[in-house]
């Protein structure tokens, strides 16, 4: 038998036709894409009574601060304000199409206070280390968290306490300050010179006397540049006329000269001869107290003196007067700016305040406490972080020294 292809009898353009069918029934449209819905915008303007408050809008920072323009879309919002030392505040608002809608607020000042009383009044109160400006008995703003609080008042011991400041709450502290004990302070005024030889031990002498072996609550020293043997001592040329009245007032021939409280001239460069007058003059009667505090705001140096008479009698007042001198404890020189090799000066007097003639006392109490105080603008070439007060009371015709005191720790 014979086989035949059953295909056979299809012709080539009939096979194409057929596919052509199949290929056409089996096409189908593809769906149409969604459409994209228009987004729509409104703003909403945002004003406070306190400016710089951050704005939140549903809890998310939108990076603005009041006053200012919120744009977003259409919508009920919580909006919120946030600024530090204020409680935060809420609204609700509804941002409506191509509209502004204007929201205030009125932000309530947030406070941790604490109420700082002593049994003395007058005490200066820091925070942390730092002034507040206010005293005893006031309140003082902070922020939550716990504090140092300390008061500093004139003849009292400094006292400190801890405390916790709580959120929209006053806390109180009360202080009981100590009166400090009565003790001499002795004044050291040293003459010296950037080429004097013999001030080399001189110096060192002074330095260590006053730092290790009597500290500041003892000795205070101050040091007056010469002009001899060189004229031009740099730091006697940035004050001749203040180094020039005291060389003159002691009669100042020599450098080194030493003088303790206004009248011992022990041997400058022989420590044991110093240090003998120093406690000669340390078993004398106490008969004054002296407190000095100093400030730098800015360009300005400020200095406040307190003089509290303890025991005035036989004194001729008319005769007293307060010298109040700036100085400048470290100055330090790239190279020896003078023959005798040193390139490192303390104590060094940079200003008399008011006057280098300083303050009459004559007419003050015998019992009273007097406080002055002084200013001075800062010379660009002063060093502010060594810069001290020194002052003292003197007797101007006798020279004798009755109390010194100083901002020295």
């Amino acid at each position: 038998m014979k086989l035949t292809n059953s295909y056979s009898h299809f012709t080539a353009p009939a096979i194409l036709g057929v596919i052509l069918i199949l290929l056409s029934s089996c096409k189908t449209n593809p769906p149409s894409a969604p459409s994209v819905p228009t987004l729509e915008f409104g703003k909403i303007y945002v004003t406070a009574n306190v400016d710089g408050a951050k704005i939140y809008l549903n809890d998310i920072n939108t990076g603005q601060v009041t006053p200012d323009t919120i744009e977003t879309e259409i919508g009920i919002y919580e909006l919120r304000l946030e600024k530090e030392n204020y409680l935060s505040s809420v609204q609700m608002v509804t941002v409506l199409k191509d509209s502004i809608i204007q929201v205030s607020f009125s932000l309530e000042e947030s406070f941790s206070k604490i109420s700082v009383t002593s049994n003395i009044s007058g005490a200066r109160i820091f925070l942390d280390g730092i002034n507040t400006g206010k005293i005893t008995p006031d309140t003082v703003s902070t922020d939550p968290g716990v504090h140092m609080v300390s008061l500093e008042r004139a003849f009292y011991l400094t006292a400190t306490q801890e405390i916790e400041a709580i959120m929209d709450s006053v806390v109180s502290l009360n202080f009981v300050l100590e009166e400090e004990t009565p003790s001499n302070v002795i004044l050291l005024e040293d003459f010296a010179n950037v080429s004097c030889i013999p001030c080399v031990i001189s110096d060192a002498i002074v330095e260590s006397l006053t730092r290790v072996t009597y500290g500041y609550s003892k000795l205070v020293a101050i040091k007056y540049p010469t002009n001899f043997p060189s004229p031009i001592d740099p730091m006697y040329l940035a004050n001749s006329e203040a180094c020039d009245l005291r060389m003159s007032y002691y009669n100042i021939f020599a450098a080194p000269t030493t003088i303790i409280d206004g009248t011992e001239r022990p041997i400058s460069t022989d420590s044991l001869s110093v240090m003998a007058a120093i406690d000669q003059q340390l078993l004398k009667d106490t008969r004054f107290q002296i407190h000095v505090y100093d400030e730098i705001i800015g360009s300005t140096y400020y200095t406040t003196v307190t003089v509290k008479v303890i025991d005035g009698a036989g004194i001729d007042f008319s005769n007293l007067v307060l010298h109040t001198v700036v100085t400048e404890t470290d100055i330090e020189f790239s190279t020896p700016p003078g023959a005798n090799g040193l390139t490192e000066f303390y104590d060094v007097m940079r200003v008399m305040l008011p006057t280098n003639a300083g303050e009459s006392l004559n007419g003050i109490s015998q019992t009273e406490e007097v406080v002055y105080q002084w200013q001075t603008n800062i010379n660009p070439i002063w060093n502010v972080n060594k810069l001290n007060t020194v002052a003292f009371i003197q007797n101007v015709s006798t020279k004798v020294v009755y109390q010194a005191g100083s901002t020295f720790d």
